[in-house]
């Protein structure tokens, strides 16, 4: 299923990515207010939270991209968000 899916490649980047994470701050009072919604069982904030960060990187990830110059020709931009 798509869910067991996104569990394996959650897993896989947690491993790989965990130790720079760990080492990056957030912006005063984003952990506490992730914090407090999740305690109070505020899915809506997560999930608009996620969304967030799903469409900043996906664009960063595009602006790389077009950084890197012309690709050739069989390779398409997809921006997943």
């Amino acid at each position: 299923s798509l869910g067991m899916d996104f569990e394996a490649m959650f897993q896989q980047m947690r491993s790989q990515y965990q130790e720079s994470l760990d080492e990056m701050g957030l912006p005063p009072g984003v952990e506490d207010h992730l914090r407090q919604a999740v305690a109070q069982g505020d899915a809506q904030t997560v999930i608009f939270m996620l969304k967030l960060a799903w469409v900043f990187g996906a664009q960063a990830g595009h602006a790389a991209a077009v950084q890197q110059g012309p690709r050739s020709p069989d390779t398409k931009h997809r921006v997943l968000a």
